[in-house]
């Protein structure tokens, strides 16, 4: 018999054996158990939480011929059946590789057969995010009302991508991710019905990789099992995960806290060496930096730490240094994504959190205040001597308001308005020399956006390759799928940039404001942009961009070069001019005043020319005679 991959041989048979989510098994079990059984369902969450097991789980307990308190018996002829994928009443799809409108009508097409051998027709369909928006709609109705013995189970990863319209018709279940307990807890089960010893400290590396994945989890092990099947080690499991050594991690933090670069970057070779990767070291520091920003903060030991004395050198080091060397190792995280020299981003990150360094943001400045660089020293003069006059003038009002209170003696209303007249005017020009300053500095500091304007050669061949068809496809992608990839400045640079043609690889974007290269690297957004198009439709992607001001001279200059191009030459050729001269001759020259009447001239076909344009800019042309 081939060998079974773990994931599956242990795969759970009933809802009890399902780790780490509880409220949900137990929910699906009390709703067989009184027949409230609802006509769909979504399961949502990472992937390897249990979803499809659960999926399974609950169509075979729907047709289970002797249920066992809401758990499937897994002995009666349906259970065995449906164990081995024979069940016929339990149907499968994977949206992943079905996706499209053909697909779901297809199967909506045979919803309406009563079951052949259970009680009822459960449609399982994994990766349900996957479907065309054309599917997702020829699904609408079905899943509403679908007839009383059909089951729906979808299955997603992404449910950001499930249409609303379907999430309202269905009962929602959201999978968590597994806890690193749960995950240890359910390896060392299996490792023992297996009779294979293993190390503690190895698996919990296991389930940090894992990241709450139960599948993942398993082929880790499966393929630790593989290098070494007698006996799960440690350094086994470090070299394989290529994770870097909790102890290593803990002497390269204790460097950065005692500012030693050179032993911190030393340390973080040799982990590279041991296999572990950029990413894994500044994982693990962030990880280990909060615990350990938690364990001073709550005086608590938390009996995790691997070096002597690591909690007593802890609580020695000042608070606003755990928050710096976080931040700052989030921040080479996201630059790992940008360049292909991962190495650059640790290093960096290690000799400035060992140095100290740390962006202060100015503290923001009060109403009153302004700020006046050397630059200008007769303008910083003048609102040093403002600024001391109306504090004089403050103390001089206090002094006589308490006067006042203490019996001394009242200011005459002409006396108050003098004094706060004064206030208002010196506080005016102030604030007039203040605005002034400011956005001279602005005006100094502030970079002007760059020009991303593509040319005129660039721009026609988008529009000669465009077509409806592709530009719908297009703005499916922009509003669906793009969004969830991107996040922070990204995903709103987005919003300032709408598809406007595509075709054969290319496509054309409007520019709506230079707000778009604000917050990030508009080059390294451009780039990111076309490899995520390229994955989402395994084509490469030229873009080009135009200016929403331009844009209309740009597609009515487009549409008269194409209709100049498509226009017949004149008829005046040699051919007809003798034929001309002969009539000419018979009937006599015209008289001046009685002009004969003129040949209607007949316009030329360009129902080509239309069809183009009305294929690339759609609803938008209109034809005049």
């Amino acid at each position: 018999m081939a060998y079974q991959a773990l994931y599956r041989k242990w795969r759970p048979q009933t809802f009890d054996a399902v780790v780490g989510q509880e409220a949900i098994t137990d929910t699906l079990k009390n709703a067989i158990k009184r027949g409230k059984v609802s006509h769909a369902f979504l399961f949502a969450g990472p992937r390897g939480t249990g979803k499809t097991s659960c999926a399974k789980i609950f169509a075979k307990a729907l047709n289970c011929l002797n249920l066992q308190d809401g758990e499937p018996c897994n002995e009666c002829a349906n259970c065995k059946a449906a164990d081995e994928g024979a069940m016929p009443d339990i149907l499968e799809l994977d949206a992943a590789s079905n996706n499209s409108v053909e697909d779901i009508r297809d199967l909506l097409s045979k919803v309406s057969y009563s079951p052949n051998q259970g009680r009822c027709k459960v449609y399982i369909i994994d990766e349900v995010h996957m479907l065309t928006m054309s599917a997702f709609n020829a699904l609408l109705k079905t899943l509403e009302e679908p007839p009383e013995s059909v089951v729906f189970i979808l299955a997603t990863t992404e449910l950001q991508k499930v249409p609303a319209t379907i999430i309202s018709r269905t009962q929602r279940y959201n999978f968590k991710r597994i806890s690193k307990q749960d995950l240890v807890k359910r390896m060392k089960y299996i490792l023992d019905q297996e009779g294979i010893k293993y190390e503690d400290k190895a698996l919990s590396v296991i389930a940090q990789v894992a990241d709450g994945g139960m599948r993942d989890a398993l082929s880790i092990l499966d393929q630790l099992m593989s290098f070494e099947k007698e006996q799960l080690l440690y350094q086994d499991a470090l070299e394989i995960t290529g994770f870097a050594a909790r102890e290593q991690i803990e002497k390269i933090l204790l460097a950065l806290f005692k500012e030693d670069a050179a032993s911190a970057l030393t340390l973080a070779k040799e982990a590279a060496k041991d296999g572990a990767s950029p990413q894994n070291i500044l994982s693990e520091i962030i990880s280990l930096a909060t615990e350990g920003l938690l364990a001073v903060k709550t005086q608590q030991d938390s009996g995790n730490f691997l070096t002597p004395d690591f909690y007593q050198t802890l609580l020695q080091v000042r608070e606003g240094r755990f928050y710096q060397v976080i931040d700052q190792a989030n921040d080479a995280l996201n630059n790992l994504r940008f360049t292909n020299q991962q190495q650059i981003p640790l290093d960096v990150f290690l000799v400035k959190a060992a140095s100290g360094q740390s962006v202060q943001k100015e503290p923001a400045q009060s109403q009153g205040s302004v700020a006046v660089t050397a630059a200008d020293p007769r303008l910083a003069q003048q609102v040093d001597q403002l600024t001391q006059q109306v504090q004089a003038l403050s103390q001089q009002v206090a002094r006589l308001s308490q006067g006042r209170a203490n019996g001394g003696g009242s200011l005459s209303p002409n006396h108050v308005f003098r004094l706060n007249q004064t206030l208002f005017d010196d506080k005016k020009k102030q604030d007039l020399l203040s605005s002034r300053t400011q956005s001279g500095q602005g005006k100094a500091a502030a970079p002007s956006p760059r020009s991303f304007k593509s040319s005129s050669a660039d721009v026609n061949a988008v529009l000669a390759a465009a077509t409806r068809a592709d530009l719908e496809e297009a703005k499916n992608l922009w509003e669906r799928d793009l969004p969830s990839e991107l996040t922070g400045p990204d995903q709103a640079a987005l919003k300032f940039l709408e598809p406007i043609a595509a075709g054969n690889g290319k496509m054309l974007l409007k520019v709506k404001n230079d707000a778009w290269q604000v917050g990030h690297d508009p080059d390294g957004f451009l780039t990111e942009l076309k490899d995520l198009l390229e994955r989402f439709t395994k084509t490469p992607w030229t873009l080009a961009l135009v200016e929403e001001a331009e844009w209309p001279s740009i597609r009515q200059a487009f549409i008269k070069e194409h209709f100049a191009k498509k226009k017949p030459a004149p008829a005046d050729s040699p051919a007809e001019q003798p034929a001309a001269e002969a009539t000419a001759a018979e009937t006599g020259p015209v008289p001046p005043e009685a002009p004969a009447e003129a040949e209607p001239e007949v316009e030329p076909d360009n129902s080509d020319v239309v069809d183009k344009a009305r294929e690339v800019f759609g609803d938008l042309v209109q034809v005049k005679d």
